[in-house]
């Protein structure tokens, strides 16, 4: 087993550790996270368990690497960007644009809209807040928590030495065990546990595939990706995104994977 090997089963197993400690406390409580728009036990989030990958990476850089190499994989997450800029938003927040215009056509349909705040009401998060709150910490949880450390740290270390074929199955087995925790905490995702539970983990294979295209694409951006992974879960996580909406986006998403898993694997070398 080489330093690089080593690294990737050090960081899978502190992110593991560092979300699944959290989550494991909640269903020790016999707590349970709420769908979106859920009021029994509104204070009750998983969120802070989605910071496990990202802590998990700057742990594994300043332990494999020094005291500078954590700081410097935080500031390549905030300062790499691509070139056009316009080509980064452009990337980062097409899911919001495809929802949007979904949303409109369904509107010309003559089919009614949800209420305003069915669009901010997200899994774990407080029914009062607002929009503005709602996205900042959909991002920096849901997008950097998650992205830092599945995309920023992992994938870039998996490419060294695989294929982004064999890279991203590598990250698809690890970010699929990671979720188990939230099959009992999360009860969006309780619901799943069944026939449907397939379609979850091919939606995520799908979803895999399409982040790490949008990271290979944007110039390995781990804002370009962490800003695409919260766009998306604003447009089919929230209590508006229910539904037709959800199905529509994720069925883009994985037509889209798929064909870059295929890509990929005709390739299947290193890149």
């Amino acid at each position: 087993m080489n330093e690089r090997q080593r690294r990737a089963l050090f960081f899978v197993g502190c992110a593991m550790g560092l979300s699944w400690s959290y989550w494991g406390v909640l269903l020790a409580l016999g707590l349970r996270v709420e769908a979106a728009g859920g009021a029994n036990h509104p204070w009750v989030t998983h969120l802070p368990g989605l910071l496990g990958p990202a802590l998990a990476a700057v742990i594994t850089a300043r332990c494999f690497g020094g005291p500078g190499a954590g700081a410097a994989l935080l500031r390549r997450a905030w300062t790499q960007w691509p070139r056009p800029a316009w080509r980064g938003w452009l990337m980062a927040l097409s899911p919001l644009a495809v929802g949007s215009a979904l949303w409109a056509v369904w509107s010309l349909a003559g089919q009614p809209l949800p209420q305003g705040a069915a669009f901010w009401h997200f899994p774990g998060l407080p029914l009062q807040w607002g929009p503005w709150a709602v996205t900042l910490a959909v991002v920096l949880v849901n997008g950097v928590g998650e992205e830092l450390g599945w995309r920023g740290y992992l994938t870039e270390l998996l490419l060294k030495d695989l294929s982004r074929w064999a890279t991203t199955w590598w990250v698809v087995l690890a970010w699929m065990l990671w979720h188990l925790p939230l099959f009992w905490l999360n009860e969006s995702m309780a619901a799943l546990v069944g026939p449907m539970l397939l379609g979850w983990a091919l939606g995520l294979v799908c979803g895999a595939f399409v982040l790490a295209q949008v990271y290979v694409w944007s110039g390995r951006s781990v804002a370009v990706v962490a800003l695409w992974h919260a766009a998306y879960n604003l447009v089919v996580a929230t209590e508006a995104g229910h539904g037709t909406m959800a199905a529509v986006v994720s069925s883009a998403v994985m037509v889209w994977g798929c064909a870059t898993a295929y890509g990929w694997w005709r390739q299947r070398r290193v890149q």
